[in-house]
């Protein structure tokens, strides 16, 4: 058996080439190739911020591609689509009608990562390309693109997807607790549902009670602006004052400012984050959209031992895969309630002191992580489905896809 995964909008260097790159682990570790493609037509900044092995093609070799993967392949991912803006519309045209279109023997199968339908319109060809997979992938059967399917293509076939993650990788990053530093760490992109900006809102309480705050991975664009001012209309005299862009390092920091950096190396992100006591990701959606999945920077954060502080309403409104509710689970992360910032401050503060019950407490957080989204538990599950969109048994299929290899041997 031969997976593809393709990135249509190219290596974005954020949460969508880290699922192909899991998705993609789970595969070789079970000794099943996996090949990952993106398109190069559009040029990304954080290109290089992850390592990987992925296949870029150009667009003159679009059509050697598609008759690649028709004559080599039994399951094509589609992990992401080429965007509207951004990428040639030769490119577009060229993807949907050869890489979409023109494979036609593999399964096939979307992952729809997108969360909101302003973001979901952003894809080139999308709802066409929906109708040409055999099933979609989607976070929650309710989301925003699932009532859009039903809406564009009532026929089609969803699958709820989790969201897989190699823990044990990262646990050689582990600091003992006693020299973590009092510092709460926001790692990622600038993306509106992370909530960002309560770092800085919680700045003065930080302060008070001696924790530093800090922010990697933060860009300058036009999404990013309120981070850096408090009136947009009037930038030279509303620049925030418990702010410090960090252009050079190194520089000792304090909890009079909150500490952003820009664009980083994955692997050098991850040890900076392991130093730190806290790792914040205040990942928040329309309650029916979470699907209880939790997202890469939820799991680098307890992958790297250190203790997660993530939104409320998540909490409220997502279960572990065990059927208790993230809420009820009271050694797990700390949850941070946005009208609340002192309590949460507060039981940092706690934990801070307390260094065996702070290393108890990531032990257990890891114990939960990886029962409910370590990457053998989910991309097993999601592999099956793949498989069982044409009631195939787990076996190794042929490209035909609608008729079985009645010889072949299991996979498992």
């Amino acid at each position: 058996m031969k997976v593809a995964i393709i990135l249509g909008r190219g290596i974005e260097g954020c949460g969508v080439t880290r699922y192909a790159l899991e998705e993609q682990k789970w595969y070789i570790n079970n000794g099943i190739q996996c090949d990952i493609f993106a398109g190069s037509d559009k040029k990304w900044g954080r290109k290089e911020a992850q390592e990987n092995n992925i296949k870029e093609f150009g667009n003159a070799e679009i059509d050697n591609l598609s008759k690649k993967l028709n004559e080599e392949y039994d399951i094509v991912y589609y992990q992401s689509l080429p965007a509207k803006k951004g990428h040639s519309e030769a490119y577009q045209k060229a993807f949907y009608e050869k890489i979409v279109c023109g494979v036609t023997l593999p399964i096939k199968l979307s992952h729809q990562n997108d969360h909101k339908l302003q973001s979901l319109s952003r894809n080139s060809m999308i709802w066409e390309t929906m109708k040409e997979m055999d099933a979609s992938f989607t976070h929650s059967l309710s989301s925003p693109f699932a009532k859009k399917m039903k809406e564009m293509n009532p026929s089609a076939k969803l699958i709820k997807m989790g969201l897989g993650f190699d823990f044990d990788e990262l646990k050689k990053y582990w600091k003992p607790t006693d020299k973590q530093i009092k510092r709460i760490s926001y790692f990622g992109r600038f993306a509106g549902f992370k909530d960002p900006q309560r770092i800085i809102t919680m700045q003065p309480i930080l302060h008070k009670y001696g924790i530093i705050g800090e922010m990697k991975g933060i860009e300058r664009s036009i999404g990013s602006l309120d981070l850096f001012y408090s009136d947009l209309n009037d930038r030279k005299n509303s620049y925030r004052p418990n702010i410090f862009e960090v252009k050079k390092d190194p520089v000792v920091q304090t909890t009079d400012k909150v500490w952003i950096y820009g664009p980083y190396n994955r692997l050098d992100g991850i040890e900076d984050l392991s130093n730190s006591m806290f790792g914040a990701d205040f990942y928040n959606l329309d309650a029916e959209a979470y699907g209880d999945n939790m997202e890469f920077a939820m799991c680098e954060i307890i992958a790297t031992g250190v203790i997660p502080v993530f939104d409320k309403h998540w909490a409220d409104n997502c279960t572990h895969l065990s059927g208790i509710p993230f809420k009820d689970i009271k050694d797990f992360a700390i949850y941070s309630d946005r009208n609340d910032l002192e309590s949460t401050v507060k039981q940092m503060d706690e934990l801070s002191k307390d260094h065996l019950g702070r290393e108890k407490r990531r032990q257990k957080c890891l114990e939960w992580a990886k029962t409910h989204c370590d990457n053998d538990v989910i991309y097993r599950k999601m592999h099956e489905d793949a498989l069982n969109v044409f009631n195939t048994e787990k076996i190794e299929i042929s490209v035909t896809k609608t008729e079985k290899v009645s010889n072949a041997k299991p996979l498992f």
